[in-house]
């Protein structure tokens, strides 16, 4: 028992280690737009699909309803996204982009994609695969 509790514990600590590193070299690849981590995330789910109703924003990225309208709500004050209510069903609340999103989105993408790129350049296509499934096992408690 003992030496499976030290190997879960050595695996949390390497799992939150590397989280709080990637999250230092996000913040840094960020810097220059303006933006932080969330909202980019929110823009890239914008990006995806333009009129995205903001509890699928939630539900792609796992974040409660209240915390993707204040993310929306700084992004709507910069001016960089507008909402709209579904013209079929009101209660329904979708994120747009603006010109200036527009834009602001696609300058910080390519220092997203070289963070990407520096955090897994070294793995494999087959040390990909593997790692994602063991992230998935993970958020399923496999």
């Amino acid at each position: 028992m003992a030496a499976t509790k030290k190997v879960t514990t050595d695996t949390w600590t390497r799992l939150t280690q590397t989280y709080h590193m990637a999250q230092k070299q996000c913040r840094d690849a960020l810097r220059g737009s303006g933006l932080t981590q969330p909202q980019f995330e929110v823009l890239a789910q914008i990006h995806g699909e333009e009129g995205i109703p903001l509890t699928r924003i939630g539900e792609n990225l796992l974040v409660t309803g209240g915390n993707i309208t204040g993310i929306v709500d700084r992004l709507e004050k910069t001016g960089l996204v507008k909402r709209k209510r579904d013209k079929e069903d009101r209660r329904i609340i979708r994120a747009f982009f603006t010109a200036k999103g527009k834009k602001v989105y696609q300058q910080a993408t390519p220092a997203y994609d070289r963070f990407l790129k520096k955090a897994f350049g070294e793995l494999s296509a087959a040390e990909h695969g593997r790692l994602q499934k063991s992230l998935d096992n993970l958020r399923k408690g496999e």
